[in-house]
């Protein structure tokens, strides 16, 4: 059997894994981050202002000196760069941020994971498109484990129905981006840089922020108070400059580099690791720790989401792992440019989860 890969592309397991880890720590640090800012005085529009705006600085700087070719492919799926600058950044960070202001950032982030589900709803209620057996299993299972998790602290009154309300939406505008930029996928076939595509996207979700924040209709508070971390004040600027370089740059080139070492579906897998970091990072620096129950339900709903995001997987065939046939590197990642792992979450964008697939878009 040929490997289908292109060169230049081979998988690197052991390193691709240090480095799908280091994006996943990377992204669970931002909900620590963003909470300690905000406790601070900080507003959750200001939080993501400066998570989008100097996180779009340090990858753009970048990559116009050494790739500015890259961002000639935003032209190819505008669609989707809408989408994921409004829908996957900007709605979804924002609410991400209002959300851990009222609730802890594990549970806001497990709550907003849960949005998965409804992308395997919407095709399958919307689009005609059946869920298979195991994404029908991993779908019950993680609305079990996200009953557990919002009920195994104290109780429903343990949870800000305000907080709950906004890791809704933050899940809510992931799904939607997840099914916008699919739907672009099977118009164009056209396929943009990841990195590229995570800069641009960055700054029309730092566009829009700024934009609402002029208009009134977000509040705009910064704090120069030291956010306490670890019992510890630290320098607000410092904190703001860790969210953008660490949660945010340093993450997203990771997760890419992670997609093109590993294939997909192993990244997607590790990346998961990030709601694990998001808890000891959360412990560590703010002292919120989870409940028993919430514990043993997190890691339900995590099981579920590896069965959606899993379930559905298409199973190459014969023709399939031809060197011809230009629609395989669109499974496994292979390609050099084209968008593989959502950086904001580190779920494979290209395959809606969890369903059946008879044909190459």
């Amino acid at each position: 059997m040929s490997d289908p890969s292109p060169p230049g592309t081979a998988r690197k397991p052991a390193y691709g894994v240090l480095v799908a880890v280091t994006s996943a720590v990377c992204f669970g640090t931002s909900g620590p981050l963003a909470k300690s800012l905000i406790d601070s005085g900080w507003s959750s529009a200001a939080v993501t202002a400066v998570r989008l705006g100097l996180g779009s600085l340090l990858l753009v700087i970048p990559l116009v000196l050494l790739r500015r070719r890259l961002f000639r492919e935003l032209a190819k799926s505008p669609l989707l760069v809408i989408a994921y600058g409004v829908l996957g950044v900007a709605v979804v960070q924002l609410s991400f941020f209002n959300a851990v202001r009222y609730l802890d950032v594990p549970v806001a982030l497990l709550i907003e994971y849960s949005g998965l589900i409804l992308v395997v709803a919407y095709d399958w209620l919307i689009r005609g498109r059946t869920p298979t057996i195991l994404t029908s299993f991993g779908c019950v299972t993680a609305l079990a484990g996200l009953v557990m998790v919002i009920l195994g602290g104290s109780g429903i009154g343990d949870i800000d129905p305000v907080g709950l309300i906004w890791a809704i939406v933050a899940g809510v505008g992931l799904a939607g981006y997840f099914i916008l930029a699919t739907e672009d996928f099977s118009r164009s076939g056209g396929s943009v840089d990841p990195l590229a595509l995570a800069a641009g996207g960055l700054m029309l979700g730092t566009v829009v922020i700024a934009v609402a924040g002029a208009v009134g209709l977000l509040p705009m508070s910064m704090s120069t108070t030291s956010p306490v971390l670890a019992d510890t004040a630290v320098p607000w600027w410092l904190v703001a400059l860790a969210i953008a370089g660490i949660s945010t740059s340093l993450a997203y080139v990771t997760g890419v580099t992670a997609v093109r070492l590993l294939g997909a579906t192993p990244a997607s897998f590790v990346a998961l690791i990030e709601v694990v970091a998001s808890a000891a990072a959360s412990w560590w620096l703010l002292g919120q720790t989870m409940a028993a129950a919430q514990l043993v339900g997190a890691a339900v709903l995590l099981a579920g989401l590896v069965a959606v995001n899993f379930g559905g997987r298409p199973r190459a065939t014969s023709d399939d792992l031809s060197l011809d046939n230009p629609s395989l590197d669109n499974i496994e990642g292979g390609r050099d440019d084209a968008v593989g792992i959502d950086p904001v979450i580190g779920v494979d964008v290209r395959e809606r989860p969890g369903l059946t697939k008879t044909t190459d878009p």
